[in-house]
């Protein structure tokens, strides 16, 4: 993150020079050359990938940093009621604020810190820089290396004598101590050269005469000697880093074009008019339109203003200043600038760098009773509240004397505001119920601008809405289920899971439509134009989770894979201006597999463990199913299990690429086994998941297809265990009865429980499969699109963060 934030001030002074230097090439580049130039560009170039933090001991100015704590205090007062017991449906406001000022007690409350930890934001765009530096020098390194390819296809050695005459002479008078390679090639669009290392020379033609010839050659060789190679290489690598900044691709136009206007310079030092004039006309001869080019060749590339200007230089025989004053100045700026400017360290209690854990903090503030008033204290402060929103001087007010117990938080809204509908307060207050043990209810009292009281009531039957049968205060048994409900109160209420699963319905939809408008031919323009394209934008989250499920490595390159790919780098915050570049470079299946290769969290496949899934494991996840059923369970660790699993996974695993996992559970109806023959009848359910990681939602596993099928699996004992021989499945249609009847000829029984299996023990067969595998995976949270009873979903969310769609 320091890092990132070197990065920013360094490209912030070298665009002060960029800029500066372009102003002056424009008006006065003429009076001083273009030598001083080529040199002034390298010196930036270096500067933007040299991340050294140049800054004094007190900057004059500070770029402040992070506040990650504060300290608030609230004023409580508790209120005993002297009433009848009331319900959350009975209980109202009139009744407690007629109570006597005698029957209010004011307490201090200590001091507590409130996170407003905002390094999630810095941490983002610290990611996206990764990402872009990452996309980029793939681009540049794909690009080069077809480059290269190309080259060598169409590129044929040069032995004829009287070019190699001129060449070797052109090489003495240049003092060359090795000569590069030279080589025709007439895909190229100008002569040029190239290589890191092993130098050589490219003509895109032969039909030169022996002074054009000379010309070409010499003012390539300068570019060898001059190493200019590696100088495009800063550019290019500079470029990289400061993706994000256009005045740096700006520098890298201005620094190329100069480049060879320097060369050109070199070349022709104490030439006369006329031999300028020929060297004039032989650059315009040798550079055609079309053909590839590479940053790191020295092919001329520019269009025709840079042409203009370049031939302008050739005849431009005036006398230069050296402009060694503007020289230093702007080497002042780019190397020491920065120095004048520091980042404010983040601030912390007693100035102390710590990483703050925010739910490990609230789990260690529940509480057994609402009148604990420190305690209340401390998870309200620990519990953000919305912008426009801050605490009254009233505080908090508790209700302890009788049942129902509960509290309220007095909060002002600020002028012109509005207290937000998404679910926040409700949000704050069920994980206020899961804290405290014996509170009912909880209640914001928000008075407004005018004066006007509103109350927002939440009690305990509000949470069974979302959990059920479950008590919220089951959820803080322990850290781990603390965090998964955490986990899962943001998804519900933050996210908008509902809106989540609507906008990849409506993006899909939105996809095809804008796929038969497009036709068979695309353009980013046009793209850009189109209205629905724009919605399908502001879907946001599920949009981006919809198009990445629908990626695949092989991804055809036509008109729906560039728009998936433009949508998902827009959806990614990619620069406008580096989208259009990067779909005409890469490929959508390229690209997607370059955004895949940046995941850090490996997808490894479901196996077959005895070890991992021990007893231990077992005890801490175990959905309620029948006997019979957990017969099926991976933690049975008999021979035939193994033998049953192992060939589940052989089978179902064979067309799943790295980002994709299949969960696998035998629904087992009967096992039949005659000396060395097994037979094993059973359900064979297999669940696709695929893997994708957006900015937002963080690590997901979105079930992406699955089946259910009865089967025979036939095994033969061989030396090391059961090996399978047959796999029968249950056929589709109107063959799907007799199939099964057919395969469980001679087995009583067995063919009527496979036609009626248990559905539900199948789907709670495979989520306790999946629960195992996610072990450990507490960061990644699971979209399900096949329906469940919501109990069931409700046990499933005790183990793992789960969404049913």
């Amino acid at each position: 993150m320091f890092l990132f934030q070197s990065v920013i001030k360094i490209s912030m002074f070298s665009s002060i020079a960029i800029i500066a230097l372009g102003v002056l090439t424009r008006f006065i580049g003429k009076q001083y050359g273009v030598k001083w130039r080529y040199f002034v560009w390298l010196i930036i170039g270096l500067r933007l990938i040299v991340p050294i933090d140049i800054t004094l001991p007190r900057p004059v100015v500070e770029i402040p940093g992070i506040q990650t704590k504060a300290e608030t205090t609230y004023p409580l007062k508790t209120i005993p009621l002297e009433m009848n017991k009331i319900s959350g449906s009975s209980f109202t406001v009139d009744s407690i604020q007629g109570q006597s000022a005698e029957n209010k007690e004011i307490q201090p409350i200590e001091t507590t810190d409130v996170s407003m930890d905002m390094r999630g934001i810095l941490d983002k765009i610290w990611i996206f820089w990764i990402f872009g530096m990452f996309i980029y020098f793939l681009y540049q390194s794909v690009k080069y290396e077809r480059f290269l390819r190309d080259l060598n296809r169409n590129s044929r050695s040069i032995r004829d004598a009287q070019v190699l005459e001129v060449y070797y002479d052109a090489c003495q008078e240049m003092c060359m101590k090795q000569r590069p390679e030279i080589f025709y090639c007439g895909v190229l669009p100008s002569p040029l050269c190239t290589g890191f290392f092993r130098k050589r020379i490219y003509l895109n033609h032969e039909e030169y005469d022996k002074n054009q010839l000379r010309y070409i050659l010499k003012h390539e060789l300068v570019h060898c000697k001059r190493q200019d190679i590696w100088y495009k290489s800063v550019l290019v690598i500079g470029k990289g880093i400061h993706f994000f900044n256009p005045f740096v691709y700006w520098m890298g136009r201005l620094a190329e074009q100069d480049l060879e206007y320097s060369c050109d310079t070199l070349v022709l030092e104490k030439c006369s008019l006329t031999q300028r004039q020929d060297y004039g006309l032989t650059i315009l001869s040798s550079i055609r339109r079309g053909g590839q080019t590479n940053p790191f060749s020295t092919a001329f590339n520019g269009g025709k203003e840079a042409l203009k200007v370049r031939i302008d230089y050739i005849f431009d025989m005036g006398k230069k200043k050296r402009g060694i004053p503007l020289f230093i100045s702007l080497l002042f700026i780019v190397w020491f600038g920065t120095a004048f400017v520091g980042c404010g360290k983040i601030q912390e209690n007693q100035g102390e760098e710590e990483i703050v854990d925010s739910v490990a903090m609230l789990y260690e503030c529940k509480l057994d009773y609402i009148g604990n008033h420190v305690g209340v204290g401390a998870i309200l402060s620990k519990l953000t509240l919305p912008e426009g929103i801050r605490p009254s001087n009233e505080g908090i007010e508790l209700f302890t004397k009788e049942e129902p117990y509960g509290a309220r938080q007095y909060l002002i809204l600020e002028k012109g505001k509005e207290i937000p509908k998404d679910g926040w307060f409700e949000r704050d207050a069920m994980i206020f119920l899961a804290l405290v043990e014996n509170a009912s209810f909880f209640e914001y009292a928000i008075t407004d601008a005018n004066g006007e009281e509103q109350i927002l009531h939440f009690d305990r039957e509000d949470g069974a809405k979302y959990f059920g049968e479950t008590d919220l205060r089951s959820m803080v048994i322990d850290i781990d289920t603390f965090r998964n409900f955490m986990k899962e109160m943001d998804q519900l209420f933050l996210a908008g899971d509902e809106d989540y699963f609507l906008n990849k319905i409506q993006c899909s939809s939105l996809l095809e439509e804008i796929v038969n408008e497009m036709g068979d031919t695309f353009s980013y323009e046009a793209l850009r134009e189109n209205m629905k394209y724009e919605e399908l934008l502001k879907l946001g989250d599920g949009a981006l989770a919809e198009l990445l499920t629908r990626f695949s490595k092989d991804q055809p390159a036509d008109t729906r894979g560039y728009i998936m790919m433009a949508a998902c780098l827009k959806l990614l915050n990619t620069p406008d201006a580096t989208i259009p570049n990067l779909l005409k470079e890469m490929k959508p299946g390229q690209w997607f597999e370059a955004y895949c290769a940046l995941d850090s969290v490996a997808l490894e496949p479901f196996v077959y463990d005895e070890e991992r899934y021990g007893e231990d494991l077992e005890k801490r996840g175990m959905v309620s199913m029948k006997s019979k059923t957990q017969q099926g369970l991976i933690t049975r660790h008999s021979d035939v299990m193994k033998a049953v699993y192992t060939a589940m996974i052989a089978r179902y695993s064979e067309d799943i690429d790295n980002r994709q996992v299949q969960i696998v559970a035998p629904l087992i109806s009967h096992i039949s086994q005659e000396k060395d023959k097994l037979s094993v009848y059973a359900v064979i359910g297999s669940s696709r998941y695929s893997f994708l990681r957006t900015p937002n939602l963080g690590s997901q596993l979105i079930e992406s297809g699955g089946s259910c099928i009865p089967s025979r699996l036939d095994f033969q004992w061989k030396s090391n265990g059961w090996a399978l021989v047959e796999w029968i499945e249950a056929k589709d249609g109107s063959y799907y009865v007799p199939s099964i009847e057919e395969m469980c000829k001679g087995v009583d029984g067995v063919a009527k429980d496979l036609i009626s299996y248990d559905q539900r023990e199948m789907q709670m067969l495979q989520m306790q499969n999946l629960i195992f595998y996610l072990n450990g995976k507490k960061d990644i949270t699971v979209y399900n699109v096949t329906y469940m009873d919501q109990k069931d979903v409700q046990e499933v969310q005790k183990y793992i963060p789960y969404v049913q769609g």
